[in-house]
């Protein structure tokens, strides 16, 4: 493998090229067709990722007059004595709205696999195409979409296993008041909590990793995912310390988008957060920022070695050198 290990890699040249990139796919020229094809790829491969605010009301409005233990205690047992009630039509209601999540859950995520080799597709070729990359990389987005399935379901397992024993010592701290406060269950509060962190941010690091480098990887190669990361494994383990410091500079780069979203909105008076809010119009009004983000990630890549560089595999045709053959000339009569 041309791998190239004694050459310099740097989070921040990419961001100059990464723009530069962004440019040339969306202004140069501008093609408003080119823009929603783009988009609608981008949008898929964002599925799930927005997450719209709501309304909480912690404090609550209602009567403080008469709040207190005793009132605190038959509230309690005016809704248990509710819920039992009506345990049937609670666990119905439960039951088919689970099962629509769950549902749901699936199909977004196999769409947003699908999604994200669209629109590396269209990075990487600087084309505004739907059709041909979603039959090109389905075998890639079904092998991405069971290794994300089973991701989430050890996430899903992995945080019962933390939250549950650490309900069970909050509750048992509620119900015996201070006395519950112990040192013992204190640690055991802290550590808990600590490993659920470490554990959530070790699953956002595979899944940006997968992302960001296997992606590309599957779709050079045409490979599943697990070649893919057995591949990405190599380069992680001969560059860590590139990897560990693209991991820290994204967090930096989340801040900056972050900060420009924001004065976008303040900006508009809170105009374009309302156009942001729209399913697939806001992620066609956030393309820039996509497109240089995903480019930035190939861009990174690309530091490791030609053949990892999508941008030349993708867009620059192969030509198959052929041997000058002197043009045939009859010999004359002599």
């Amino acid at each position: 493998m041309d791998t190239l290990p004694l050459r310099e890699i740097s989070v921040i040249e990419p961001i100059g090229a990464a723009i530069e990139k962004t440019k040339q796919i969306l202004f140069q020229p501008f093609d408003i067709g080119k823009w929603f094809a783009i988009g609608f790829c981008a949008f898929l491969a964002t599925l799930g990722n927005g997450g719209g605010g709501g309304n909480y009301n912690f404090g609550g409005s209602g009567d403080r007059s008469g709040g207190g233990p005793q009132n605190f205690q038959q509230g309690l047992s005016n809704a248990k004595d509710a819920i039992l009630e009506n345990l049937p039509i609670i666990i119905s209601v439960a039951a088919v709205v689970i099962t629509l999540i769950l549902v749901l859950t699936v199909v977004f995520m196999w769409l947003k696999s699908r999604g994200q080799f669209m629109f590396l597709h269209c990075v990487a070729e600087n084309k505004g195409e739907v059709v041909k990359p979603w039959k090109q990389y389905a075998q890639q987005a079904n092998s991405l979409f069971l290794f994300k399935l089973l991701l989430g379901l050890a996430g899903f397992f992995g945080s019962l296993f933390f939250l549950v024993p650490l309900i069970l010592i909050v509750i048992s701290c509620v119900n015996t008041g201070i006395a519950g406060l112990v040192m013992t269950n204190v640690l055991w509060i802290f550590l808990l909590v600590f490993c659920i962190i470490v554990f959530a941010m070790t699953l956002s690091g595979i899944n940006l990793l997968t992302e960001d480098f296997v992606i590309p990887i599957m779709s050079l190669r045409s490979c599943t995912i697990t070649q893919g990361w057995k591949e990405l494994w190599g380069l992680l383990m001969s560059h860590k310390g590139p990897f560990t410091i693209y991991l820290l500079f994204l967090f930096v780069i989340g801040l900056a988008l972050g900060a420009i979203v924001l004065a976008a909105v303040l900006a508009t008076c809170c105009c374009a957060a309302c156009f942001l809010a729209i399913p697939y119009i806001g992620t066609v009004l956030m393309l820039p920022i996509l497109v240089w983000r995903r480019a930035y990630s190939l861009i990174y890549l690309s530091q490791f070695g030609s053949e990892f560089d999508v941008f030349i595999t993708k867009s620059t045709p192969i030509v198959v050198p052929t041997e000058s053959v002197p043009p045939f000339t009859p010999l004359e009569n002599t």
